[in-house]
């Protein structure tokens, strides 16, 4: 009978044991996966009618920002341009802004988190003389880090001019 409770006893330890490794188990991978850094926000892409668009500026607040290259996307003047953007931006504040060939039409949007995935816009505007469609940017703020490692919010702008 003693042979019988200690093997009793011993199989509950090793239940106790094994329930207290798989709850720690849990809380790191738990703490981890929700402290994992995101991707760096030069990396950061967006669709523009299906074509990937990396940032046009990466801006760290107070410094100077480099320009990169706009690229072009064909949107005729009864076509629709389709912006598609990833978790990384749809999550929080984000904004549109549609440039048109008459300044009068320019229009800017803004979206709260999860508001808005995608945006859908016409390649020129309803009203006459229907002035078409020359840029559109989409901005928003992303957390980086500096040269030193630190993280810091980075202002991102994606810019694609229609042809």
């Amino acid at each position: 009978m003693a042979s019988t409770r200690k093997r009793n006893l011993t199989q509950f330890l090793i239940l106790i044991v094994a329930v207290v490794v798989v709850v720690a188990g849990s809380i790191a991978f738990q703490k981890w996966w929700n402290n994992r850094p995101g991707p760096e926000p030069a990396t950061v892409t967006i669709k523009a009618n299906g074509q990937d668009i990396s940032p046009y500026m990466v801006c760290e607040p107070g410094l100077e920002c480099p320009e990169g290259e706009v690229p072009s996307v064909t949107v005729g003047p009864d076509d629709t341009l389709k912006i598609e953007v990833p978790k990384e931006i749809y999550d929080h504040d984000w904004s549109v802004l549609k440039i048109y060939d008459d300044p009068a039409f320019n229009d800017q949007s803004f979206f709260k988190g999860h508001e808005a995935k995608d945006v859908e816009i016409k390649g020129s505007a309803d009203a006459e003389p229907r002035p078409r469609l020359v840029v559109v940017e989409v901005s928003t703020v992303l957390i980086g880090h500096d040269a030193k490692g630190v993280e810091t919010p980075y202002t991102v702008v994606w810019s694609v001019h229609t042809s």
